[in-house]
């Protein structure tokens, strides 16, 4: 056997026996080994195919890998070809997503018997992606771009839930480890998104803004032109509602729970919590705030805990706006018997008991929200409103740079500039899908930001205040490692995941962004 396929299939064997160690402890959500093995092969190609489009190509010894090292090869990549197979990767790219699920019970896990699973289970997905590096004859810069970013990111996860376990918190946590105490006791619900809707809830203390100045902040967002049209139909709907109920004229019944579907970083959350305001101010919601969670925040442990889940996390989202992130992660074909059906069916009933006050925005990717659509014959009938996101144009990511560098003090110079625009026109389809649109624009920022910091720290003499604001074609080629030959392009960075969004003027946190 070669050294790639042994290397691999230990790293493998190392995930599994954390993952058997799951299923004995009683902290997997579902009986019997054989789910949660399911679940881990199809973790692992998915994984391993989004390495693959990071390159946009994949070796027939790659293909060969990724089909041999789980137990079984569930995406039947053995029997499809180089390029099938990448299509294979870009439609389950959702498995590979974020935290991954079987690492979130494994911090449950031994935040509850003191175990050591979580570590052994990122140490095996660390040691899988470097043999399948290897699996087509050598590592290159931006496979190992991507396993620094997406190995490092699981690392910084667990950092971050070991500084607060101190706080004893219980069940499966999301990649964000701030929390937010849902009213009523039982559910708490853990998102650093939570922890964001406190801060709305705070922000209900100061002068709540018009419905033109919302308006005004609709539009001043960068594209989304026909989310704009979109929203302001919405409006327009409600508000001769309310007329025609001021005449006694009748009224139909009407249901605004929407369905937004778009890539990462396009702006669902941002407008999501545009649309709280909005109806808010029209007289159809009771609050403002916009509470958000996903699978983690509405599916339990423990048979039985799922359905009070998510009542308590519905409870604390009326008169207001429940914001459901990457929704199909409850409802993933093949894993029907997942407690995640449990989630959607509370979630139906509850919705129809709530109609007059609440709304229900699901989001995630177009494909996969079909399948979450259709799992429940009651639920696709809840949603009579779609919104979808496109993705940015290059020109548009240009503009919500430039917008950001400007609020925070920052000016591009047009060489610089220029730099980032090749940089955008020269991605790979693989590239661009995991650059994230506003959020790998916000990124981008932070680079240049931090190769200008690296500049100036060693400059001598007077530091000036032009200094201070410019950034140089310099400071770009250097950040983005885009040499003036662009050929070696291959070897430009990957960008990092999973940031969090936001797309408005007027917001605080340093090179903010569309998103």
């Amino acid at each position: 056997m070669s050294t790639h396929m042994e290397k691999g299939r230990a790293a493998y064997a190392k995930m599994a026996d954390a993952c058997d160690a799951l299923v004995k402890s009683g902290n997997w959500q579902r009986v019997g080994a054989s789910d949660i093995t399911l679940f881990l092969n199809m973790y692992t190609q998915a994984l391993l195919l989004k390495m693959a489009l990071e390159t946009d190509a994949i070796s027939d010894g790659l293909k060969r890998f990724i089909a041999e090292i789980p137990s079984r090869d569930v995406l039947s990549i053995g029997k499809a070809s180089c390029e099938a197979a990448l299509n294979i990767g870009h439609k389950n790219r959702s498995f590979a997503e974020g935290t991954p699920l079987l690492l979130r019970c494994c911090v449950a896990m031994d935040d509850k018997d003191g175990t050591n699973s979580a570590s052994q289970f990122v140490d095996g997905v660390s040691a899988l992606l470097y043999a399948a590096a290897e699996a087509d004859g050598g590592m290159n810069g931006r496979e190992l771009n991507f396993i620094t970013a997406y190995a490092g990111g699981l690392r910084t996860f667990l950092m971050s839930r070991a500084a607060g376990r101190h706080a004893g918190v219980q069940g499966m946590l999301r990649r964000d480890d701030a929390k937010i105490d849902v009213p009523g006791g039982a559910g708490d619900v853990h998102t650093e998104k939570k922890a964001e809707a406190k801060t709305e809830q705070k922000k209900q203390e100061a002068p709540e803004k018009t419905l033109d100045e919302l308006m005004a902040e609709l539009d001043s967002l960068i594209g989304l032109d026909g989310v704009k049209k979109e929203v302001r139909t919405l409006t327009n709907l409600i508000k001769v509602r309310k007329m025609r109920e001021q005449h006694g004229l009748k009224i139909m019944d009407m249901s605004l729970h929407m369905v937004f579907t778009g890539n990462p970083g396009t702006g669902k959350t941002t407008v999501a919590r545009l649309v709280a305001k909005i109806y808010k101010q029209l007289g159809f919601l009771s609050q403002v705030q916009l509470i958000e969670t996903d699978r983690s925040g509405l599916v339990a442990g423990y048979v039985g805990q799922t359905a009070g889940k998510v009542t308590e996390v519905v409870k604390s989202a009326l008169g207001g706006i429940l914001f459901i992130d990457e929704a199909y992660a409850l409802a993933r074909k093949g894993m029907e018997n997942d407690f995640g059906k449990e989630a959607i069916d509370t979630l139906v009933k509850l919705m129809e008991d709530n109609r007059d006050d609440l709304v229900v925005i699901v989001a995630g990717y177009t494909d996969e929200m079909h399948d979450f659509l259709t799992s429940n014959p009651g639920l696709i009938s809840r949603f009579n409103k779609y919104i979808d996101f496109p993705d940015y144009t290059d020109d548009e990511l240009m503009a919500i740079l430039a917008m950001n560098a400007k609020k925070q003090g920052y000016i591009i110079a047009d060489e610089a500039n220029a730099v980032v625009r090749d940089m955008l026109t020269n991605m790979t389809l693989g590239e661009r899908l995991d650059f994230g649109n506003a959020r790998g624009m916000r990124n981008t920022l932070e680079k240049l930001v931090q190769e200008q910091a690296n500049r100036i720290a060693v400059t001598e003499g007077e530091i000036t205040t032009d200094m201070l604001q410019q950034i140089t074609e310099a400071d770009a080629r250097i950040a983005l490692e885009m040499p003036k030959e662009a050929e070696a392009k291959d070897e430009a960075p990957a960008a990092v995941p999973d940031q969090p969004e936001d797309n408005k003027e007027e917001s605080a946190p340093a090179a903010d962004a569309n998103a």
